[in-house]
């Protein structure tokens, strides 16, 4: 059962992952990007930057459709990236231009993914007692 919610949580990663990459990686020219629903601007640097991170949580999610133990650290390092994006971005820019200021689509998805991963990363590792 264990390494089934594992395995799920991998392939929510790659089904998320997969529209956002092409469109990062497709993203041509200055403006906003719309894998933030043009409420974030391009810089060519950044942006390559946070598609080489996702690119590689996407490999590793794919290793942990195979390996589901072995990629646990994956999915706590998206809990830690994502709780420090929401607080350190969201909220603030939130607070300051209002809730419309904010991409919701990936603010509701990393919302999900930090209320939900450490609930499967805590029972995977009380299953092999770490």
């Amino acid at each position: 059962m264990m390494e089934l919610m594992l395995r799920l949580a991998y392939a929510a990663n790659i089904v998320i992952l997969i529209p956002v990459l092409t469109s990062l990686f497709k993203h041509e020219g200055d403006g906003t990007l719309s894998v933030f629903e043009h409420k974030v601007g391009n810089q060519d640097g950044l942006r390559l930057l946070v598609g080489s991170l996702w690119a590689a949580i996407l490999l590793c999610s794919l290793g942990g459709l195979y390996a589901p133990w072995f990629f646990i650290p994956i999915l706590i390092l998206q809990v830690i990236y994502k709780s420090l994006y929401l607080i350190l971005f969201v909220l603030p820019r939130a607070r300051a231009a209002g809730p419309g200021s904010i991409p919701v689509g990936i603010t509701v998805s990393f919302v999900a993914i930090v209320i939900t991963y450490p609930i499967i990363i805590y029972s995977a590792l009380k299953a092999i007692k770490l």
